[in-house]
């Protein structure tokens, strides 16, 4: 694989608050593929951050953008989806311990022309995943516990990135696989060797004093 078999999915958790038009602009005009847009809620994870107000603001200024929007929220209903569909989400993925009817959830995600995803927490087990192949259009694997940006990968997540893989290609399915928390240019490619094909790097980019550097040693770990 080369690098642009794979995608950069930026986390705007660790961008500049107050400066965010200007971090994302600038990330974007530097290769970023997709503007990862966590959403949590002070309960499902202990940090509150991003509405859809906020996210149908940065539609406006970044129309061509890919917006991921990840929802660590509890509980996940049709009305907060919708209100984050019409808001300008490209991908929306959940964790299945916040809703009840998952297959219904991802059913509804997909009807509405977006793309949806699972979010696996560490201890989240993937088997449920065979029962929903037909509905999934990528799997979301937390390599950190959810809620805070610049944590430290959990190294045993890392078999869960094959493990979804393996059972995909069981399936004959083709399912990207997302890798977030603790991505940085020094292991972005062993994650890479595990399966995973986009990246969600926070701190290691938006953290980083000269942005084009960080990018550049991204790509260039993963080429």
């Amino acid at each position: 694989m080369t690098y642009k078999t794979f995608k950069i999915a930026g986390s705007i958790l660790s961008a500049d608050l107050l400066n965010l038009e200007r971090d994302v602009a600038e990330a974007l005009s530097l290769g970023m593929d997709v503007v990862h847009f966590d959403v949590m809620d002070y309960h499902f994870v202990p940090n509150m951050t991003f509405g859809p107000g906020f996210l149908a603001a940065m539609k406006k200024r970044f129309p061509d953008a890919v917006f991921d929007v990840h929802l660590m929220v509890d509980p996940v209903s049709e009305a907060i989806v919708d209100d984050y569909a019409k808001a300008g989400a490209d991908w929306i993925s959940f964790h299945p311990e916040a809703c009840i009817h998952t297959e219904r959830m991802l059913s509804h995600i997909q009807e509405m022309g977006i793309k949806a995803g699972l979010a696996l927490n560490p201890s989240t087990p993937p088997q449920m995943l065979r029962y929903l192949w037909d509905k999934l259009d990528f799997v979301l694997v937390m390599t950190v516990n959810p809620g805070f940006g610049g944590q430290k990968t959990i190294q045993a997540t890392l078999k869960k990135v094959t493990d979804v893989k393996n059972m995909a290609k069981e399936e004959n399915r083709e399912i990207l696989v997302e890798v977030d928390g603790g991505v940085k240019s020094s292991n972005i490619s062993e994650i890479a060797s595990y399966g995973a094909e986009v990246f969600v790097v926070g701190s290691a980019l938006f953290g980083s004093s000269d942005k084009k550097q960080a990018m550049d040693d991204l790509k260039k770990a993963l080429a």
